[in-house]
């Protein structure tokens, strides 16, 4: 894998740095956002050779990362929770406009996850590129589901399932990765513990309505309206974390200014 990086870079700059990169990148493990970071600024390298980012300074990557992350976290829980809102009040076997706004917040919460596990992605690896696998699947399998939707409606589509259920599947895969990844922020002390701890809960919550437990009672009952709650919770905990990374950012590119001589 490292080796793999450092011959993304120009052959240049492979000379000069190459050997010490791989080093470097040897004496740690490697997070999704470490690569993120790298693929980065080895295009930038490539876009800019003269430049100062080419050389040997990845901090506007890191910088730029966390500043991509922060921001489709926060789209990424907006569409989350407008989506799902449009999916219970507009039910029909075709065309729905919040499957087009699923989809950008699976795209938007995945790319949140890369852009926000610097700090859990070293300390806690394994967990954290669990975290993102098993999203980058279960959006695959929604994706399906979806397509099932507009080709199928509700009849049977894929193994006996129907769309739904197959969306339902990949859907859940989301929550868990998410939850997941709130974990592996929680024991690194990521962004925000608070935005975390509410993703962490909105996670658990929601599971119960996604498997479709919690309208045993009726629409009303308890157990409903915590998963609905979950649901809120969730979406609020990406946006609280995406918000934290936002203000993480301008603090350190504020340092590195009033840093300069």
């Amino acid at each position: 894998m490292t080796r793999f990086l450092v011959r993304l870079y120009p052959t240049r700059w492979q000379a000069r740095y190459g050997d010490e990169f791989e080093a470097l990148l040897e004496e740690r493990p490697l997070g999704p956002f470490d690569v993120a970071d790298i693929v980065l600024s080895a295009i930038d390298a490539r876009i800019r050779p003269h430049g100062s980012a080419a050389a040997n300074d990845h901090t506007r990557g890191v910088l730029m990362t966390l500043r991509i992350g922060g921001a489709a976290a926060v789209v990424g829980g907006v569409l989350w929770l407008v989506s799902l809102a449009g999916a219970s009040v507009i039910q029909g076997p075709d065309g729905q406009p919040w499957q087009a706004l699923f989809i950008l917040a699976l795209a938007a919460l995945l790319v949140a996850m890369i852009g926000l596990s610097a700090d859990p992605g070293r300390q806690q690896p394994g967990l954290v590129w669990a975290a993102v696998a098993i999203p980058i699947v279960g959006a695959a399998i929604s994706a399906v589901g979806m397509l099932g939707m507009a080709v199928v409606g509700d009849a049977p589509f894929l193994l006996g399932a129907s769309p739904w259920e197959i969306w339902i599947l990949g859907t859940i895969a989301m929550i868990i990765g998410s939850g997941l990844f709130a974990l592996a922020s929680l024991r690194a002390r990521g962004v925000s513990r608070a935005g975390a701890i509410l993703l962490v809960i909105g996670a658990v919550a929601a599971l119960p309505l996604l498997f479709g437990v919690a309208y045993s009672d009726g629409p009303g009952d308890a157990g409903s309206i915590i998963a609905l709650l979950g649901i809120v919770a969730f979406a609020g905990g990406w946006v609280w974390l995406g918000i934290s990374a936002i203000r993480t950012d301008r603090s350190g590119g504020l340092a590195q200014r009033e840093a300069l001589p």
